[in-house]
């Protein structure tokens, strides 16, 4: 994970399309150890080391789910995305997706966490 680097993504949506299902590996957690959404958020970012999309870093307050959509390009030029669907209902729980030409840098990243 730590060979990804910052990426503009001009539309999530429409890079994610043209890699397909396919290309995608997901995966679900419970974060124990995060009391927040917003906590969630910001540890994502830092970890992963990718550049938040659509101003999806940015979670309200009162909100209970939250979409968070990163994007980089992995060191050999593959670009990757992640979406996180992440809820709170007393503890952190998320649905972590990852996309990219290579299946198992998908797989890595989304059993990195």
């Amino acid at each position: 994970v730590s060979q990804l680097q910052l990426q503009a993504v001009v539309s999530t949506q429409s890079t994610g399309e043209e890699m397909g299902d396919e290309n995608q590996a997901d995966e679900t957690y419970s974060l124990t150890t995060v009391k927040s959404i917003a906590g969630a958020v910001e540890q994502l970012v830092n970890f992963f080391g990718m550049q938040p999309c659509e101003r999806t870093e940015r979670v309200a307050e009162d909100k209970t789910a939250h979409t968070l959509l990163l994007a980089g390009q992995h060191k050999d030029g593959v670009e990757c995305l992640i979406k996180t669907r992440i809820v709170f209902d007393g503890v952190v729980n998320m649905k972590i997706s990852a996309r990219s030409q290579n299946a198992d840098l998908n797989d890595l990243l989304v059993s990195s966490i």
